[in-house]
């Protein structure tokens, strides 16, 4: 990438020739800067993009975005020189497929879609069967947040167990991948130690992974995430649910498969009120008391009793937001002997804060996927269009 940035910047500074080159660059460097380090689950990257780059501004961001489309239409092709194609990436990605391994491209999402598309022709890699890929329009977190990773993973319905990182940036692929809980393979040179902070299953070439997946990935275990993954998963469910459900109609917020079944305001308003009558309040309690003693919820009534079905899905989302935010802060703030604060529950006996906000993770991630099959009802009875990634 020594090469790459530089002639990246002078292309745009080349494509914007109208603009003072010092103002542009600053707003790129700004812009960038801020994608970089957010860890709003609300705002997608090119929301925080536009937020931080000046000319976007006063009512400008659909010509400026405009003129950015048209550079990585033209423009940027001429990058391609500075790249080089590595046959042995696509070997490994060929059979991962043919054995049945879903692919997802976690490149970093700084760039939009036509322009990481671009990136993978060059690489001769544009036919393979992602699953999908993270880019600037469709990701709320850069790396090296894992919260990026958690995105990923709520968008799959998967949980940190579930996934192997393989990647060859250890501050941007393998560190946040691993406080996240996920196995990961380092892409460097064989017999290199790794650095602080992870401990990935191999360290070797693309080639060394393949023969050690070939034999082993089946039969791979990994080891128990840490708790300390929560705040960041509870970001990545977040995320992927308010960028899904920005879009949508009152109809849409509405519908219910059938009368059994939650639509998407209830699922919403359920989990708005769990964080902030449930969830947080356990929270505070442990932290704040010794061995306390928690009673039971029982939180699915409430849909009738609250009439759920009555209320404002997108004001209810936001509301989910903000108290899903506090509880994220609260979380991080911790430290790592906080994790093993007991505290006693109605129902479960004695209990520490690791297991507790377990417990608010796994009903997360039921509604999460809750969430998931209302959007794919919808697509399938063409009440909303498909997504595509």
């Amino acid at each position: 990438m020594g090469t790459f940035i530089p002639a990246y910047f002078q292309g745009v500074a080349e494509h914007f020739a109208d603009v003072n080159s010092a103002a542009l660059l600053n707003g790129l460097m700004a812009g960038t800067q801020a994608m970089l380090a957010n860890t709003n689950p609300t705002q997608t990257l090119r929301q925080v993009f536009i937020n931080h780059f000046p000319l976007a501004q006063n009512g400008h961001e659909a010509q400026i975005w405009a003129r950015f489309d048209d550079f990585y239409r033209a423009g940027f092709e001429k990058l391609q020189a500075l790249t080089t194609p590595r046959p042995e990436a696509r070997t490994v990605l060929e059979w991962a497929g043919a054995a049945g391994y879903r692919i997802i491209l976690a490149t970093n999402a700084l760039f939009p879609e036509v322009a990481i598309r671009a990136r993978l022709r060059w690489a001769g890699l544009e036919d393979l069967p992602f699953e999908f890929i993270t880019h600037i329009e469709n990701s709320h977190f850069a790396k090296p947040q894992p919260e990026y990773f958690a995105e990923i993973l709520a968008r799959a319905g998967l949980r940190s167990h579930e996934a192997l990182m393989v990647g060859n940036d250890w501050n941007d692929d393998i560190l946040p991948a691993a406080q996240l809980g996920l196995a990961t393979w380092w892409v460097a040179k064989p017999g290199r130690e790794p650095l602080s902070g992870a401990t990935p299953v191999g360290i070797g070439a693309l080639g060394d992974f393949l023969r050690w997946a070939q034999t082993s990935l089946s039969e791979f275990e990994p080891p128990a995430p840490p708790p300390s993954r929560i705040p960041y998963r509870l970001a990545g469910n977040l995320a992927y649910v308010s960028g899904e459900l920005v879009q949508l109609t009152e109809a849409q917020w509405k519908a219910r498969p059938n009368a059994q079944e939650w639509s998407l305001t209830e699922v919403i308003c359920h989990l708005r009120d769990v964080d902030a009558e449930v969830n947080l309040p356990r929270l505070n309690l442990v932290l704040n008391n010794e061995n306390p003693f928690i009673s039971g919820a029982v939180t699915d009534p409430w849909a009738i009793e609250r009439n759920y079905q009555a209320q404002n899905g997108p004001e209810a989302l936001q509301a989910w937001a903000g108290f899903r935010q506090q509880l994220m802060v609260e979380l991080r703030a911790q430290p790592i002997t906080a994790w093993q604060r007991t505290a006693r529950h109605a129902l479960f006996g004695p209990s520490t804060l690791a297991e507790i906000m377990g417990w608010a993770l796994d009903h997360d991630d039921l509604h999460v996927e809750q969430v998931r099959n209302l959007l794919r009802q919808m697509a399938s009875a063409s009440l909303s269009p498909p997504r595509t990634f």
